[in-house]
């Protein structure tokens, strides 16, 4: 019998790129291509010029990108995002907060008979 949803719960990868960076990599790829059109169409650039630098940064990001994947894994562009967004301190100045936690009233817990059926 064949298995159907072999992939299920895996990453999407090409050729060692897994999951974001595959798409970043793809944006890449785009974003040479609308290059190539800009320098060549718009500003008249020498053909192999233009042709030099959009492979290279092709090429570049690509490999920035397959860099990346190796380094982090597939889910670590977002977590190394994630701890770039958080604060490095947090600096209280006053210590009412605190003042508030201790007059707050909590609710009583329930006694409770703690029969335990042996």
């Amino acid at each position: 019998m064949l298995e159907i949803n072999k992939g299920i719960g895996k990453p999407v990868e090409f050729r060692g790129l897994k999951g974001t960076y595959l798409y970043l990599s793809a944006g890449i790829i785009v974003s040479s291509l609308v290059l190539a059109l800009i320098l060549y169409g718009l500003f008249g650039l020498n053909t192999y010029l233009a042709t030099l630098i959009v492979v290279g940064s092709g090429i570049g990001g690509i490999w920035y990108c397959m860099r990346l994947s190796a380094k982090h894994g597939v889910s670590g562009l977002l977590k190394l995002e994630a701890t770039r967004n958080q604060p490095k301190a947090i600096l209280v100045t006053s210590a009412k907060p605190f003042a508030q936690l201790r007059e707050t009233k909590r609710p009583k817990s329930r006694s409770r008979s703690t029969t335990t059926g042996r």
